[in-house]
Order: structure tokens, then sequence, then C-alpha cells
């Protein structure tokens, strides 16, 4: 039996992507979207115009993310760490708050200390 050089190609390529393409891809979606939510934040005020709804948890424990509120923009560099902006031309993000938890894109918590910011899973 003999084989095609171009199947023989094809099937090493196919061979070589589920080794190195396959497990990245699985890793990145391992973290959530929210992990990555920092920078500057806009309330909207129609759910129509946000990025993405959030819940407020009254407890940390519950939370998907911890919120810190920086009295700076520069300072909003990490992940949980939001400066939230009076026009929705400044933000990076457009958020509106969900009254109904389940639905919201995820819950946030604010925290009033900066060290504990950041995704909570």
């Amino acid at each position: 039996m003999s084989f095609h050089p171009a199947k023989l190609w094809s099937v090493a390529l196919l061979a070589l992507a589920s080794v190195f393409i396959l497990p990245a891809s699985a890793q990145a979606q391992d973290t959530p979207a929210y992990c990555d939510f920092y920078g500057t934040v806009y309330f909207e005020k129609e759910r129509r115009l946000a990025d993405f709804t959030v819940y407020i948890e009254e407890s940390e424990a519950f939370a998907d993310l911890a919120v810190f509120q920086t009295d700076n923009r520069l300072f909003a560099d990490r992940s949980g760490l939001w400066y939230v902006v009076e026009a929705p031309q400044l933000a990076n993000y457009r958020v509106y708050v969900e009254k109904n938890k389940a639905l919201a894109d995820f819950t946030i918590y604010f925290t009033d200390t900066e060290s504990f910011a950041g995704c909570m899973n």
C-alpha cells in the first residue's frame, strides 16, 4: 500500500496541530473573560448598549470578580481594578448592572482593599 506524499504531509500537519495548537486553545478557555476585565468603566443605563452585564454581590464569597475602584485611571492596570468614568466615550468597557443574577454575564463584589481585587476562581 502506498501513500501519496500530499496526503502524508497533511496527516503530519494535522498531528502537529493537535499537539501544539489544540492544547493552547483549550488552555485559553480555562480563564474566563472577566478575569481580564480592568481599566476605565462606564455604568450604562440601557442594557442593549453595554458590553457586559454584571450583578453586584453582597458577599465576596459568591462573586466572580472582586472590584476595587481606583482614584486614577493609570492605576486601573490589572484584573479587578476599575476607574469609573462619566462619559461612555472614555470607557474601555460599558457595563450594565443587572438586578437579576441569572441574566448577568458575571458577578462582582466591590472591595475596599486594592490587593483583594481580581478574579475569584
